[in-house]
């Protein structure tokens, strides 16, 4: 299973995210292309490929909730 997750916004959230693609339990390509953060997730079953989505939204999330705060 793979999906994908576009987002435009700066680099920053990039750098802040990168780390967690090497230690995500699912497979996880993330990189900047055009102004958008591009995320792509790959998933072996259904309920990794589930948790793997909302953990990546999670912490998108989180990354732009501090960025409005700072």
């Amino acid at each position: 299973m793979k999906a994908y997750i576009e987002i435009e916004c700066k680099e920053d959230l990039l750098r802040a995210l990168k780390p967690e693609e090497s230690n995500a339990i699912s497979k996880a390509k993330i990189y900047q292309s055009e102004g958008k953060l591009k995320i792509e997730i790959f998933a072996d079953s259904i309920s990794d490929f589930r948790a793997a989505i909302n953990s990546w939204l999670r912490l998108i999330n989180m990354c732009l909730e501090i960025e409005v705060l700072v």
